[in-house]
């Protein structure tokens, strides 16, 4: 129950970050989340959901209205809601007190959502959480110091003075969310001059062959996701067009190179 209430308020608190548009600025419209079925965000915030600690976003005409779960149900609204308000965390942390947590998501499920939305989105990349393999690291965000303790008390993670290790109990976790692959190997340890130059080759071809709304979809993906894409396009010389599912990079290669691309989109 403990991880549980930790994460769900690292999750609010990662989602109000994602949603800001601009620094400064805190009108409800910042605390809005459109999941658009983007499934990170919707597994997010269906762990929020799911223990009542956000609300329904319902838009009729000019009028903008915020549901509880139960408020949604009673006025006739079905299924999961397009977009969630998102709340503070002493609003979060106050609604979670008291509950039996009976029916709570189990500690993976919410490591999971938690993971979903740590890295990739958002202005300021300095603010996504870091997942060496095997190696120590400091959290870069002071809002990650809290959640990350709570993963060190439940096993998911080692803690060693201020910093922390990954526990062998996130590897399954870390693979299906695409942020580790099913090997021992750490996409930081790939050589970066062979990275470089495949990152290079990969946005000249993009470059001579026209391909803008290629480069505008992989600027707007995840580094995950725009990694896998790379990993099954991208032959090392040449771009091959979208439906082809040949890999031709590991994983981490493709990772790797994604973050070079990143950097020049």
């Amino acid at each position: 129950m403990e991880l549980v209430r930790a994460l769900a308020v690292a999750i609010s608190q990662r989602l109000r970050q994602i949603s800001s548009r601009e620094e400064g600025m805190g009108t409800d419209d910042d605390w809005c989340i459109y999941h658009l079925h983007t499934s990170d965000f919707e597994i997010a915030c269906d762990a929020l959901w799911s223990l009542g600690v956000c609300a329904a976003a319902v838009f009729r005409q000019q009028e903008d209205k915020y549901l509880s779960q139960e408020d949604f149900e009673r006025a006739g609204h079905r299924g999961f809601p397009a977009g969630f308000f998102i709340y503070t965390k002493e609003v979060v942390e106050q609604l979670l007190e008291g509950q039996p947590g009976t029916s709570w998501p189990s500690n993976e499920e919410i490591v999971d959502a938690y993971l979903r939305i740590a890295v990739d989105y958002g202005k300021d990349k300095s603010t996504d959480l870091p997942f060496p393999r095997g190696k120590p690291f400091l959290p870069t965000h002071p809002h990650q110091i809290a959640p990350m303790d709570a993963l060190a008390r439940n096993g998911f993670a080692h803690k060693t003075g201020d910093q922390f290790i990954w526990a062998d109990r996130m590897i399954p976790i870390m693979v299906r969310n695409y942020i580790w692959d099913d090997t021992d190997v750490d996409w930081s340890s790939v050589d970066r001059s062979k990275v470089s130059a495949q990152a290079q080759a990969v946005l000249a071809s993009l470059k001579l062959e026209g391909m803008a709304e290629v480069r505008r979809d992989l600027k707007m993906m995840s580094i995950t996701f725009r990694g896998l894409d790379i990993m099954q396009r991208w032959t090392g010389s040449s771009w091959l067009p979208a439906g082809q599912d040949v890999r031709f990079l590991s994983f981490d290669e493709a990772v790797a190179v994604s973050r070079e691309i990143d950097a020049a989109l």
